[in-house]
C-alpha cells in the first residue's frame, strides 16, 4: 500500500453488499433492542438519569458526566417519542456504530477483512462491552463509541489526507471528549502513537492538522466554557477516584497501579484466553511471518500500549487509587483486534480468525437469556433491578393527589420514569446545575426512605424560598413487577 496515495474509490463489486459479520452485528443490536425494551417494566438507574435530564438542552448536565449521551437521546426522543425503545435504539445503535467503526478502521489501516471482522466481533468477548453495556452503562458507551469513531476517522485521513477527512477526525476527537472524559487518554494515545510512525507522522505534522485541532477546539469549548462555570458540577463525583487514600505518597502509587494491572487484566481477560486457545489449538500450522510490518499493523500494537501507559503515568501523577474496568474502555477497546491481527500474523490460514469469531458470536448469543434474567429478576443476591418497579402505578397514585409540572427528588430514578408517562414533566434533583431556576409549582418533592426529606433536597427547597407542607406528607409502597412482595418506600408531597 502506498500511503502517499490518496485513498482510491472502491470498485462497485467492493460495496455490493455488506460482511457477514457486520450485518449480524447490525441484526444482533437490532433485536436487542426491541427486546430490552419489551422485557423492561421502567428505566433502569442510567436511563432513568438520561430522562431526567433530556428535558432541557444544555452545555452540561451535572454529575460529572459530559452531554454528548445526553443530547443523543435527547434529540431521538424529540423524533421518535419519549419511550423505552428509545432508550434502546440509541444505546444499541450507538453499540452497533461502535462495531461497525471498528471494522472499517482496522480494514482502512491495511489489514485483512478477515481481520478486521474478527476483530470487530471480538469486542463481544471484552464483559465491559459485550455484557455490561447493554445490561446498563450510557457514557461509557458514548465514550468508547466516540472513540471507535475517532479510530475510524483517523484511519481514514491517513489514507485519504484531504481537508475533509482532517475535518471529520477533529469532530470524532471531540466527540470522544464530549462521551466521556476518560475518552482523553485514547485522543492523547491516537496522536502519540501516529508521531512514532513516520508514515503517519508525516500526515500530522501537515497544514491539515490546523484544521482538525480547530473543530477539535471549537466542539470542546461550549461544554468547556461550561464546566468552568459549574466546577462544583464537574467535581461532584470526584471522590470516586479515592485520590490520595492511603494518606501515604508512594502507597497510593502502588496500590492504583496494582489496581490498574489488576483491572486490565480482567477487562481483556476472556479475548486472550480465547485467543490462546485457539492459537494452541491451531500450533501446527505457524508460518514464518514477515519481518516488515506494516504501519498500520505498528499503529495498532502500539496505540494499546501507549494508551495504557499514559493512563499508568496518570495514577502516578494524581495518587488515584481506585480504577474500575470500565474507565479503561477507551484505552483497551482494541485488545480484540490486536488478538486478530496476531492470529492472522502466526498461523497459515484464516481457519483461527473464524474459530476467534464464532467464539464471540457465541458469547453474543449467550449474553441474550442471562441479560434476559438480570434485567427481570437481578442477580439474586439483592433486590430486582429498579426497572422493574411499578412507576405507572405510583404515577397514577400521585396524580390522584393534584397535577405538578416540576419533580424535586433525591434521585433521578422515579421522576425520570414518570417522563414516560408525561414528558412535559420537568425534572430536579441535586446534580442538577442551577436546581434552583429550574423550580416551577406546582411542585412535587418525593424521596426515597424516611419521614424526613432528605438535606440536599431541603437545602434546594429553602434556596427557592418554598415551604414544605409536613402535614401533607404521603407515603406509598412501591412493588416490584417481579417480585410485588418486596415494596419500597416513597414520601411525597405536592406543594402547589
Amino acid at each position: 500500500m502506498d500511503l502517499n496515495e490518496p485513498i482510491s474509490t472502491p470498485s462497485p463489486r467492493q460495496v455490493s453488499g455488506l460482511h457477514p459479520a457486520l450485518l449480524f452485528v447490525l441484526c444482533y443490536f437490532a433485536f436487542q433492542a426491541v427486546f430490552v425494551s419489551f422485557i423492561s417494566n421502567g428505566a433502569g438507574l442510567d436511563d432513568a438519569e438520561q430522562l431526567a435530564n433530556i428535558g432541557y438542552l444544555s452545555w452540561g448536565y451535572g454529575g460529572s458526566q459530559p452531554p454528548l449521551y445526553t443530547w443523543i437521546t435527547g434529540f431521538a426522543a424529540h423524533f421518535l417519542g419519549t419511550s423505552l425503545l428509545t432508550l434502546q435504539i440509541v444505546k444499541f445503535g450507538l453499540l452497533a456504530s461502535m462495531f461497525a467503526s471498528v471494522y472499517g478502521g482496522i480494514h482502512l489501516l491495511g489489514l485483512p477483512r478477515t481481520v478486521a471482522a474478527a476483530g470487530m466481533l471480538g469486542l463481544f468477548l471484552i464483559p465491559q462491552i459485550g455484557w455490561e453495556s447493554q445490561r446498563a452503562l450510557t457514557h461509557s458507551v458514548a465514550g468508547t463509541t466516540g472513540c471507535a469513531w475517532a479510530f475510524l476517522a483517523f484511519a481514514w485521513h491517513m489514507r485519504s489526507r484531504s481537508l475533509f477527512s482532517a475535518g471529520i477526525l477533529g469532530l470524532t476527537m471531540a466527540a470522544a471528549l464530549l462521551g466521556k472524559f476518560n475518552a482523553g487518554f485514547f485522543v492523547l494515545g491516537l496522536v502519540l502513537t501516529a508521531l512514532t510512525i513516520p508514515e503517519y507522522r508525516t500526515v500530522l505534522l501537515s497544514r491539515r492538522s490546523f484544521l482538525t485541532i480547530g473543530i477539535f477546539a471549537l466542539c470542546l469549548a461550549p461544554t468547556g466554557w461550561w464546566m468552568l462555570e459549574h466546577k462544583n458540577s464537574v467535581l461532584a463525583r470526584s471522590g470516586k477516584f479515592e485520590i490520595d487514600a492511603t494518606g501515604n505518597f508512594l502507597l497510593d502509587r502502588v496500590v492504583g497501579v496494582a489496581r490498574l494491572f489488576e483491572v486490565g487484566l480482567l477487562f481483556s481477560a476472556l479475548a486472550i484466553i480465547v485467543a490462546v486457545v485457539i492459537f494452541f489449538l491451531h500450533r501446527g500450522k505457524q508460518k514464518h511471518a514477515a519481518a516488515h510490518l506494516l504501519p498500520g499493523e505498528r499503529f495498532l500494537f502500539r496505540l494499546i500500549l501507549i494508551g495504557f501507559a499514559i493512563v499508568f503515568v496518570g495514577i502516578c501523577a494524581t495518587g488515584a487509587t481506585n480504577v474500575k474496568d470500565r474507565w479503561l474502555q477507551p484505552v483497551l477497546f482494541l485488545v480484540p483486534a490486536c488478538l486478530a491481527w496476531l492470529l492472522h500474523r502466526y498461523r497459515l490460514t484464516d481457519r483461527p480468525l473464524r474459530d476467534f469469531s464464532i467464539a464471540s458470536i457465541v458469547v453474543a448469543f449467550l449474553v441474550t437469556p442471562v441479560l434476559a434474567i438480570n434485567l427481570t429478576y437481578g442477580s439474586g443476591r439483592n433486590d430486582p433491578p429498579i426497572g422493574q418497579l411499578e412507576y405507572a402505578q405510583l404515577f397514577k397514585q400521585v396524580h390522584e393527589d393534584g397535577d405538578f409540572s416540576t419533580v424535586l427528588a433525591d434521585y433521578p430514578q422515579i421522576p425520570g420514569n414518570f417522563r414516560l408517562f408525561d414528558p412535559s414533566v420537568q425534572v430536579v434533583y441535586p446534580e442538577t446545575p442551577n436546581a434552583v431556576s429550574r423550580i416551577a409549582k406546582p411542585l412535587l418533592v418525593l424521596w426515597f426512605g424516611g419521614n424526613e426529606p432528605p438535606e440536599k433536597v431541603m437545602d434546594i427547597l429553602n434556596a427557592s424560598h418554598i415551604m414544605l407542607p409536613v402535614d401533607k406528607i404521603e407515603t406509598a409502597e412501591l412493588p416490584y413487577r417481579t417480585r410485588p412482595d418486596i415494596k419500597v418506600p416513597v414520601h411525597y408531597v405536592i406543594v402547589k
